[in-house]
């Protein structure tokens, strides 16, 4: 079928039936089929909102458009192997690319059946050599396509066994990256992992899970990240939450009673910590928290009689069946920094801290109290 010879409501009523991952094939082929795609579905692409690439074990991304409450897979871009339907060339961003066709039943997860439909997506292949070429490549024609306004994300996720090898994360212009790997105590793995942050952007958010003792580089990136969230395995944390630099953390480890305190002091005073906005910090069993630490810090209290506002805000980067935002912290006691006179309150059980910077000052806090 040749589009381009039926009128153009014809070609339009074609098109409004494609899926996406068929669309953004077809507008491969040439300049005048992109344009006619974007003026035809023009309320359709208004309605994306996120170009998500989601990285998996071997380092593959699959591509994702997120639209309203849907999302839809695109495109995978995979090692180039031998395939029995062959492949064939397209131009994108001025370099040709590989690409073959992926026929994948679609599962009804309902009915735990096969249906006799097909979910057809495309494969970009490269070349060992040129992975990031052709990465940057497709990610330089979304650009292109939906401009610097659209989100992008890139995804990854690295669970380490025997061995940890520096996750695949390109150069790209307007990506926010995220980043969650589990690994064990082996020493190379930290070595690794610091090769990672050096190499790489700089991070927006990582989650960690991890045995290892061994600590990572005060001057690393990964402090640079705007959200971290770190589980310690063992009693020896390789995170330091002082050299931190970013908007939110949460930490689940060991800590002592001194650190809270240097920590919420140099909150105080303005010397560190002037973009975060939130801190969880839960220590284990063996070192239980108290609520002797508020007289050290300077706390101040609002009356037991009346009611403290929620603090509560976005989580930085959710991963799937997280909850979007963070815990609400409503405490009866608060700190203020001196350098602008803005509030955190602060909330202090048995084993956790919760500390959460507000936007007022302290007379705009204490309005809010009921």
């Amino acid at each position: 079928m040749i589009l381009s010879k039926y009128p153009y409501v014809v070609q339009k009523e074609i098109l409004d039936h494609m899926k996406y991952s068929e669309l953004f094939l077809l507008s491969f082929a040439s300049k005048n089929m992109k344009k006619l795609i974007k003026s035809s579905q023009m309320n359709r692409f208004q309605s994306v909102s996120l170009i998500k690439y989601t990285c998996d074990h071997r380092g593959e991304p699959w591509v994702h458009v997120h639209y309203g409450n849907n999302s839809e897979r695109i495109m995978i871009i995979a090692k180039h192997k031998e395939d029995k339907y062959g492949y064939f060339q397209l131009k994108v961003s001025g370099k040709i690319i590989d690409f073959r066709s992926h026929p994948r039943k679609y599962r009804n997860i309902r009915l735990r059946s096969i249906e006799n439909s097909y979910y057809p997506y495309s494969v970009a292949s490269y070349p060992p050599s040129e992975k990031e070429t052709v990465v940057q490549s497709i990610h330089n024609y979304f650009l292109g396509f939906f401009g610097n306004s659209m989100e992008y994300q890139w995804e990854a996720k690295y669970l380490s066994d025997e061995s940890f090898y520096i996750p695949f994360i390109p150069q790209l212009q307007n990506v926010s990256f995220h980043i969650m790997i589990q690994m064990d105590q082996n020493f190379a793995y930290m070595e690794n992992l610091d090769n990672l942050f050096s190499l790489s952007p700089v991070l927006k958010s990582i989650k960690l899970s991890t045995a290892s003792t061994e600590p990572i580089n005060p001057e690393s990136k990964f402090y640079q990240a705007e959200s971290i969230e770190i589980k310690q395995l063992f009693y020896a944390s390789p995170v330091s939450f002082h050299h931190f630099k970013g908007r939110q953390l949460s930490i689940t480890g060991v800590g002592i009673r001194e650190d809270l305190i240097e920590f919420v002091n140099r909150w105080k005073s303005g010397e560190a910590f002037q973009k975060l906005e939130y801190l969880k910090f839960k220590v284990f069993m063996i070192n239980p928290l108290h609520n002797g630490i508020l007289n050290e810090i300077g706390a101040k209290y609002i009356d037991e009689l009346k009611q403290p506002p929620a603090h509560t805000l976005p989580k930085v980067y959710h991963w799937y069946n997280e909850r979007p935002k963070t815990k609400p912290i409503i405490s009866h006691t608060y700190v203020v920094r001196e350098t602008d006179n803005r509030v955190a309150s602060i909330l202090i059980g048995e084993r956790t801290l919760y500390f959460g910077v507000w936007n007022e000052t302290e007379e705009e806090f204490l309005e809010m109290v009921k």
